[in-house]
């Protein structure tokens, strides 16, 4: 996954998605967790998870390509990816965590911060 990075940042189209989209979107959504504006921070998290469904495929498991889209499409949750280099994991954000859960009945879900 590091290798993929590194050769898609010999992009400059990447190199500028980077910076206009997924660093905007990624400090938009830390400064909006601190102030505790939730409901920015959901509009903010769906277009980071929309910019990672789009840009950072490869780097998403296959089983959860569908599930990432059907949560941008629902709004019922919006997914982000964290880590690297293969020993990441996906981070979850629910308006409505019981919608969530119906949604991803199928999965082991772990609420770790609740607003």
């Amino acid at each position: 996954m590091v290798q993929l990075f590194m050769e898609q940042m010999k992009n400059d189209g990447f190199r500028s998605m980077l910076k206009d989209q997924f660093i905007k979107h990624t400090d938009a959504c830390v400064e909006d967790f601190i102030s505790g504006n939730v409901s920015s921070l959901f509009k903010n998290i769906k277009a980071l998870s929309s910019v990672v469904i789009q840009h950072f495929t490869p780097m998403i498991p296959q089983e959860f390509h569908q599930v990432w889209k059907n949560g941008l499409q629902t709004n019922d949750y919006y997914l982000k990816l964290c880590g690297s280099g293969g020993g990441g994991y996906i981070l979850g954000f629910a308006p409505d965590l019981d919608k969530a859960r119906a949604a991803l009945k199928p999965y082991n879900l772990e609420v770790v911060y609740q607003f």
